[in-house]
């Protein structure tokens, strides 16, 4: 897999395999709603529709405190990977985001890149044989 991020395709396949990860996890409550909403935001930035990319950043940086969230879980357990997963996309959703924008991302946020990209394309392994086939069938442009 290419390791340009920025390309919206492949932001596409990150929050694919955040979204899939999701769905196969028990995370349940708060923090399922949380980043489904994320995912959700970071959906509609990569589709082209005009979100505000400090909302993005708001799950790295803000009330939501994605990092911090993300460390409650087992690494290896299926609520983690998803929480992972998650953190991952939308923090490299944002950062792109701000870039697109001319904005100044959070120190935080200006962290991600290709480390992240990496670990995100280290999580994919872990998503059933069907997922991986509907993510394989997606088109992504």
């Amino acid at each position: 897999m290419d390791c340009d991020f920025t390309l919206p395709k492949n932001l596409a396949l990150g929050l694919l395999i955040a979204d899939r990860l999701l769905d196969a996890s028990d995370l349940t409550g708060e923090d399922r709603v949380l980043l489904a909403r994320g995912l959700k935001l970071s959906w509609e930035w990569v589709k082209g529709r005009d979100v505000d990319p400090r909302l993005i950043c708001e799950y790295i940086d803000g009330e939501a405190n994605l990092p911090f969230r993300s460390t409650l879980y087992e690494a290896n357990s299926d609520a983690g990977r998803a929480m992972t997963a998650a953190f991952l996309v939308i923090g490299l959703t944002a950062l792109q985001a701000c870039r697109e924008m001319n904005m100044s991302p959070s120190e935080s946020v200006e962290n991600f890149g290709e480390g992240e990209w990496h670990a995100l394309m280290n999580i994919a392994p872990m998503l059933s044989d069907e997922s991986r086939a509907r993510i394989a069938g997606a088109n992504l442009r």
